[in-house]
């Protein structure tokens, strides 16, 4: 879509949404990803929000509410919830 219907049909909220949303999410952030897994391989120690921009929303992202607390619900989808729901008695429990 050309930028002159943009600016004459996309409503000024919408943008704020695509803004908010590339700040979260980078252009090309998987590109770099991908190539800062591969320097990784190759003995690279740095962090990887050091060696590319992109990556600094990606790997610092907080997940937190408006209040400043943390949300419940991201526990469900995370590898820590899933290896408590298999441990039983905390002798299965490997965190490392």
């Amino acid at each position: 879509m050309p930028v002159y219907k943009l600016v004459d049909e996309m409503p000024y909220e919408e943008l704020l949404g695509w803004m908010a949303y590339f700040e979260k999410r980078p252009v090309d952030w998987r590109d770099d990803d991908r190539t800062y897994k591969l320097l990784q391989v190759q003995g690279v120690k740095e962090k990887p929000w050091k060696l590319f921009s992109t990556l600094n929303p990606i790997y610092n992202a907080t997940n937190k509410n408006t209040d400043g607390t943390l949300d419940p619900n991201n526990l469900k989808q995370s590898a820590m919830f899933t290896k408590m729901l298999l441990a039983r008695n905390g002798d299965k429990l490997d965190l490392w």
